[in-house]
């Protein structure tokens, strides 16, 4: 279907580039209808930066334009039989699509959701009024510019709406729903056309995904050669997603180069935003290939969409429609949730297998092997590059369980080896060497001894610790007295204090120099003003631990505090802590799965009741500090009585979580947690 109009437009497009040096491409107006009377209507509204073509289907659409067209699509949706699909084609076949949806005005509620979501502009009812479609067009006019800051200008560039306040330094920074836009979330779509389904709200689907992306805690202020490796990291993730290597190749792929980043700092925003778009892109291609029976692509988007966010509601929907399927799939779905390292639910589909008798025993055992070694080989992999971070972050020896040393051993347990622990151990090696002779010239020759020991712990060369046990034998040799160096305990606690190392760590912090100082000089002129400034430090943390309703940590600090000397502040601290005590007032209370952990929960199966068949299950209750460690476990309830208790206890007490915050503060939160018991089959 053509007309005379439409044809003289397309004839005059080609010579427009002649003067593009003096004036900018007019963006795109794409009508997508087969009703010709639109045409006239909407050409009517437009302004002089926009262009209209009309095209009779979204087939004619994605084969004429050129992948990563920017343009604004008008939609004539109403005689689509699957719109969702129809959408999610459009928005994968683009990014720099703004998709403005016509339909019946009686309709409107069914673009609720579409919009909320970012996945349509706005709905325009028919017939059109001619304000409505005003006001829409420069919507998706300015949509279009906010994802060319993100994206970069792909084909052509695109007028602004109003003069440009200046392209940021870096266009991920962009707010989140901008990335969140660049795709469709088909499946909520669908259902809330239909008027069936459990819908996500909008909120909820903004939401970063927590438990995707859990990872040890990084320093709190990397180096700046880790910061540079992290923006690094970043645009070469963004170069992934718009090149569409969003989980391939396994190395280069946004998905790993993201997960990378957090494995760097786990704090890092832009990788978390960046794991949620990418959940949507990935959700949206699952949606698309099952209507294309493309099983192989959907099965790997689906499962790696899953092990980003295992929580969002949509997957259930997809797995329905897998299982309708699953007779044609075989292992295809174990290797899919292999390929994308959640290994979890690659067992959970072999259990299901083989319970159906789906696959035979000898495929069963082979694929339960695959899943134990491609697991093995994942954990290694994933604590040799924190072993590499650590080091970047100076995090050698402390603290101890996120430190270098610490996670090459974690690597040795699971199975490291080759080239690449070898590398680390290298690396390690000459780390831990600059450190010792370090510590040697500055005299600081207990530190040395620490660092030599860790040396030999891991494996350092024999010629690294040559060098250092000479150099330290020399130093001891050079000594003139084995008499501790008073002045020098004075200074290092000053330092300390400078530095914010207050009571961390333990044996470096400046409580620990100012203890020592009181023990070998105890006469000192310098020492009743460093008593009095650590412990007006000392009471500042400890207000700071009450007012986050951290009442372990708040009392803890004010003893700390009180061993200093008798103060009035200490005195009206102890008070304050005993009348918040005393008024029961609690912490925030927050499930357990909404909390973000850093770590795994490793929890030890009780020798006795394994060898016995015993099963079981404990509930604890816990609070959160503001740190993010877990104080104050306690036992709820349990079945058997006295079996799992401890083995629970111990396991909940070496959790971390990332903090929460709330208006800008970490908040003490208070949780349960359910840990069940079952006996390996």
């Amino acid at each position: 279907m053509t007309t005379s109009l439409r044809k003289t437009e397309a004839a005059l497009e080609p010579e427009r580039p002649a003067v593009q040096s003096v004036k900018r491409q007019k963006l795109a107006v794409l009508l997508i209808t087969g009703d010709d009377s639109l045409w006239p209507q909407i050409g009517a509204d437009l302004n002089g930066g926009l262009i209209l073509k009309q095209l009779d289907s979204i087939d004619e659409l994605i084969a004429t334009t050129p992948s990563d067209q920017a343009a604004i699509i008008l939609w004539d949706a109403r005689n689509c039989v699957d719109p969702a699909a129809e959408l999610s084609r459009v928005q994968l076949h683009s990014s720099r699509f703004a998709i403005l949806a016509m339909d019946a005005a009686a309709s409107d509620a069914a673009w609720v959701v579409p919009i909320q979501h970012r996945q349509v502009v706005a709905h325009i009812g028919l017939p059109i009024v001619g304000s409505v479609l005003t006001t829409a067009l420069d919507s998706a006019h300015e949509e279009v510019n906010s994802r060319l800051s993100l994206l970069g200008d792909g084909t052509a560039p695109v007028a602004p709406m109003s003069p440009a306040s200046g392209s940021p330094k870096k266009p991920w920074l962009l707010p989140a729903a901008i990335g969140g836009a660049l795709t469709v979330a088909a499946l909520i779509f669908a259902l809330t056309r239909h008027g069936s389904g459990d819908v996500k709200p909008a909120t909820e689907a903004a939401a970063v995904p927590a438990k995707a992306v859990a990872m040890p805690a990084a320093a709190v202020k990397p180096a700046a050669e880790v910061d540079d490796k992290v923006d690094a990291l970043i645009e070469k993730a963004q170069q992934a997603i718009l090149d569409r290597h969003y989980i391939d190749p396994a190395q280069g792929s946004a998905l790993s180069l993201y997960r990378e980043i957090l494995s760097v700092n786990p704090e890092n925003g832009e990788a978390r935003q960046g794991l949620q778009r990418l959940s949507e892109i990935l959700i949206s291609r699952v949606q698309s290939a099952l209507d294309d029976r493309k099983f192989d692509v959907a099965l790997q988007s689906l499962e790696t969409a899953r092990s980003i966010d295992p929580s969002d509601r949509r997957l259930a929907a997809l797995d329905e429609k897998i299982a309708s399927v699953r007779a044609e799939l075989g292992p295809a779905q174990i290797l899919a949730a292999m390929n994308a390292q959640n290994f979890d639910r690659a067992t959970q589909l072999i259990d299901e297998a083989a319970r159906s008798r789906a696959l035979s025993a000898a495929k069963i055992a082979q694929l339960r092997d695959e899943v134990r070694r491609r697991r093995e080989d994942s954990e290694a992999l994933r604590l040799l590059k924190l072993v590499e971070t650590r080091i970047q972050q100076d995090h050698v020896i402390d603290p101890h369980g996120d430190s270098a040393i610490y996670f090459l051993e974690q690597a040795k347990q699971a199975g490291a080896g080759g080239p690449a622990l070898q590398a680390q151990v290298q690396e390690l090696s000459k780390k831990l060497t600059q450190m010792a002779r370090a510590a040697i010239q500055q005299r600081n020759l207990n530190e040395a001894d620490r660092i030599l020991t860790e040396m030999k712990g891991m494996g350092a060369s024999q010629g690294s610790l040559t060098v250092v046990q000479r150099e330290l034998t020399v130093a001891r040799n050079q000594q003139t007295s084995q008499k501790p160096d008073v002045p020098q305990y004075l200074e290092l606690a000053q330092s300390r204090l400078a530095q914010g190392k207050l009571t961390e760590p333990d044996n470096d912090s400046a409580v620990f120099y100012l203890s020592q100082l009181r023990a070998q000089d105890p006469k000192n002129s310098g020492l009743a003003a460093l008593s009095t400034a650590v412990q007006a430090q000392v009471i500042d943390r400890a207000r700071g631990s009450l007012d986050a309703g951290d009442l372990d940590r708040s009392e803890g600090l004010a003893q700390l505090a009180a061993n200093m000397g008798a103060s009035s502040e200490v005195d009206a601290l102890v008070e304050r802590i005993r009348q918040k005590k005393a008024s029961g007032s609690r912490n925030l209370q927050m499930p357990e799965q909404s909390l973000t952990r850093l770590n795994k929960l490793e929890v030890q199966y009780p020798a006795r009741a394994l060898q016995t068949g015993v099963e079981g299950w404990v509930e604890l209750g816990y609070t959160v500090r503001p740190d993010g460690t877990v104080t104050s476990v306690k036992v709820l309830n349990a079945a058997p009585l006295r079996v799992f208790e401890t083995s629970a206890t111990k396991a909940v007490s070496h959790l971390r979580y990332q903090p929460v915050v709330q208006g800008g503060k970490a908040l003490a939160v208070d949780t349960q947690v359910r840990i069940v018991y079952r006996v390996p089959k």
